[in-house]
């Protein structure tokens, strides 16, 4: 177990990064210093606004590029490894056009999109928007890297540590943990009599780690205005086999992740982590990055794992589609039709879900995928099912989805 993250979340308008920046610095030191002593390997530093059309003003586009230049040379500059600008949305900025041009300042910056609008309902119009940026954003890069740092979002609140979601809210100083814990969901149900011992040595291994790392917080919490808002124990991989989802879900019981036996393994894992009783923010779930775990893109490139497998398993409490490899030349209205299910998914069981889409350049399904980049696996492009949309489920601007009770 590791942390993936301390995210430290900040509103430039009530206070700009020039004015909070000693505090959250001299918190972030003293947190590393003290975790560290405690046997806990933080692995990054991450920095999130509010969603940045609340305070960016792009009248004049060169100014607001300027300041969002600014601000990631400062985070830079005093130790964060990556900063989300947080979501947008059709009705308050001119995305498709704006959020290319903000991703290709810095290889540092996050951006995502919303998928609903400000009544919770879902919105046709930035489907068809996030769609259409996120095959602009895979031309910024020969291999569409760029995706990387988009996402699309679903029903996912404030202060969630992991990225491209993380974003807070107004007036409001605060951090959370994203942690990277697959391995020991492994490791616990490698060395479990059965399933119902398994989950309880799991949940009680959490709820242990999030008492010691709260009093190591505790101490610093009192000399600080920064809140602490909670954990997410999210089951986040690293791409070895020692600390794969995939594999963790395989020793449970299942021959290989996507075959039959694959839902009811994710159902049980998610109970397990839902009756935990850290602080919990961010979503607390399963995370299935197809790029980011070994097996799950191994699997996936036997054809053995497909998207609407993970997607399925999302319904139970995954985080969504992430880091999928998808062919370059795909329809972007084929991208809404899925990113319209992951929507009324998140919606109907009003939980928080993602979609991180990474069409790459010249490949088309089944070809290999393999980046310069240490936190991704080796896998292959995939692909979905799809006969076209149409009236009357295209028309207009929203569409009411009823939550389940």
């Amino acid at each position: 177990m590791r942390i993936r993250s301390i995210t430290y979340f900040f509103d430039p308008v009530q206070a700009p990064l020039e004015s909070v920046f000693p505090a959250i610095h001299a918190h972030k030191e003293a947190l590393k210093k003290d975790l560290a002593s405690d046997g806990y390997e933080v692995q990054s530093v991450r920095l999130a606004t509010t969603p940045f059309p609340q305070w960016l003003d792009f009248k004049d586009e060169r100014i607001a590029f300027r300041k969002v230049n600014d601000l990631c040379s400062y985070a830079q500059e005093s130790g964060f490894d990556y900063l989300s600008l947080g979501p947008c949305s059709v009705n308050t900025c001119s995305a498709e056009s704006l959020i290319p041009a903000i991703l290709s300042i810095s290889n540092i910056l996050f951006v995502s999109m919303q998928l609903t609008d400000s009544q919770g309902r879902l919105s046709l119009l930035d489907i068809r928007s996030c769609a259409a940026v996120i095959k602009q954003v895979s031309r910024l890069e020969a291999d569409g890297f760029a995706n990387l740092r988009f996402a699309a979002l679903a029903n996912v609140k404030p202060f969630t540590p992991f990225f491209p979601a993380a974003y807070g809210a107004s007036g409001e100083l605060a951090f959370s943990l994203a942690m990277e814990c697959a391995d020991t969901a492994l490791n616990t149900f490698e060395q479990a009599a059965d399933i119902n011992s398994g989950c309880q040595a799991l949940c009680s291994t959490f709820e242990e780690q999030a008492i010691k790392m709260e009093s190591v917080i505790g101490k610093i919490r009192s000399q600080s205005p920064i809140s602490f808002k909670g954990f997410d124990f999210s089951l986040a991989p690293f791409p070895e086999e020692w600390c794969s989802f995939g594999k963790a879900l395989e020793t449970m019981g299942v021959g290989a992740i996507g075959s039959a036996g694959s839902l009811a393994a994710a159902t049980i894992l998610a109970g397990a982590l839902d009756s935990g009783k850290w602080k919990k923010t961010g979503f607390n779930g399963l995370m299935m990055p197809i790029l980011e775990d070994a097996i799950l893109a191994a699997r996936s490139g036997a054809g053995l794992l497909s998207i609407y497998d993970v997607l399925q398993y999302s319904s139970v409490c995954g985080t969504g589609l992430d880091t999928v490899p998808l062919p370059g030349d795909i329809e972007a209205e084929k991208i809404e039709a899925l990113l319209l299910d992951i929507a009324a998914l998140g919606l109907r069981l009003n939980k928080p879900l993602t979609a991180r889409l990474m069409p790459i350049p010249g490949k088309k399904a089944g070809d290999a995928v393999e980046f310069d980049f240490s936190y991704f696996a080796k896998g292959k492009v995939l692909d979905y099912s799809y006969s076209g949309l149409g009236h009357p489920l295209t028309t207009g601007k929203v569409i009411d989805i009823k939550p389940r009770c």
